[in-house]
């Protein structure tokens, strides 16, 4: 064998090894912040899991509601589960830094842009849009006034544990999203504070935090402040936090084959039934807007990847189902049912609940009826399940 070949095979090991190591990186790291987003290490979601909260902050350790009646028969109900929150935004801990509600300034743009997008701005629609970005029921707002029209050279960034947001009324009297631009200059600044999330309600520290940081910024650029009556804004989002820990389910519904299924049948059939792998590791089902109906995961936690999927087995799956952030709640959970189903007929698989125990049409029909309470409920709330509300307070 010539020395040439000989290299040619080294190198080929070489990019071959490369491939895996940073396909074993990809899945060491999803595995990372699979364990993360789940609050309660466990170690079986199958036999050992205790009921858990999806509303799961460190301020108030409350149980999530259980969509089965007080007594339940063995064989048929559905127990509650935890909330995956995979996403970018986990419950802070108690050393955990409060996140900070970051506002980058955005590019300039052209005068000549600005003057063509004038007229939409102008449109009443636009302007009540804008204007609605801060909700008085769920938001602490802070007016800030400038005494004579001002320019931002900066947003300002306020070192809090909540959502805040920012928008502007400018010198023409139209109000948009607070921006740093050259020659946008406004008259007021509204900042608001979401007071409900599912960390819970905020925290008269909190709050006196956040009102010290604007009176801050509003000295700073020589304008007044003015805030709502605090007491009264603690006392409505505590009791906004309590009705909303008692809608805030999230159902699982597991999926136990009797041998394992391979990922590449299992990314086929998931993904002909109209779902794809997001970023977290799951399959999830997609609305028009981009918000999840229902999502796919492995039971033990192992993070979906196309290498897992590739060349690994799961012993068993759980379909998810968010019930507050969900639009056409009850109909979504008979299509998130129907698919489940389908999977267990497709790898000869039981429908059970985390004690093992199956799960039969008498007990999916109960939490089917006690969801038509939850979101009557809600509906009843004024927060519409899968709405703008709904997706801010149980994010």
């Amino acid at each position: 064998m010539s020395e040439l070949q000989i290299g040619v095979l080294i190198l080929g090991g070489a990019v071959i090894a490369l491939v895996y190591g940073f396909n074993a990186f990809q899945e060491w790291r999803f595995r990372k912040k699979t364990r993360q987003a789940f609050t309660r290490g466990h170690d079986d979601v199958l036999l050992d899991v205790p009921k858990n909260n999806v509303r799961d902050g460190v301020k108030q350790d409350r149980m999530e509601p259980v969509l089965v009646d007080a007594a339940p028969e063995p064989d048929d109900y559905a127990a509650a589960y935890f909330e995956p929150q995979i996403p970018a935004e986990p419950a802070r801990a108690e050393t955990e830094r409060p996140r900070e509600a970051v506002f980058d300034a955005v590019p300039v743009v052209e005068v000549e842009e600005e003057e063509e997008e004038a007229p939409q701005m102008d449109s009443a629609d636009h302007q009540a849009l804008v204007v609605a970005m801060l909700d008085p029921s769920l938001d602490f707002i802070a007016e800030v006034v400038f005494h004579a029209p001002h320019e931002l050279a900066a947003i300002p960034r306020f070192n809090v544990g909540k959502r805040t947001q920012l928008i502007g009324r400018t010198e023409k009297g139209l109000w948009k999203p607070a921006e740093a631009l050259p020659g946008t200059r406004y008259k007021q600044i509204n900042v608001s504070m979401q007071m409900v999330d599912r960390s819970g309600a905020v925290t008269e520290q909190e709050l006196a935090g956040f009102c010290q940081q604007v009176s801050r910024f509003a000295e700073e650029h020589d304008a007044a402040v003015s805030f709502p009556q605090r007491q009264q804004k603690l006392v409505a989002a505590r009791e906004l936090d309590r009705f909303c820990a008692d809608v805030d389910v999230l159902i699982g519904i597991n999926i136990v084959p009797q041998g394992p299924i391979e990922g590449t049948r299992l990314r086929s059939f998931a993904e002909a039934a109209g779902l794809q792998l997001e970023p977290d590791g799951a399959f999830h089902y997609l609305a028009d807007s981009g918000n999840t109906l229902y999502s796919l995961m492995a039971a033990d936690q192992m993070p979906f990847t196309f290498h897992t999927l590739l060349d690994k087995s799961f012993p068993a799956l759980t379909l998810l189902f968010d019930v507050p952030r969900v639009a056409g709640g009850v109909e979504v959970f008979d299509r998130a049912v129907y698919f489940a189903r389908q999977l267990a007929q497709e790898f000869d698989a039981q429908l059970v609940d985390d004690n093992r125990r199956p799960l039969s049409d008498a007990g999916l029909t109960r939490i089917r009826d006690q969801l038509l309470h939850i979101y009557g409920s809600m509906d009843d709330r004024g927060i519409a399940p899968g709405s703008v509300a709904a997706l801010r307070l149980f994010a």
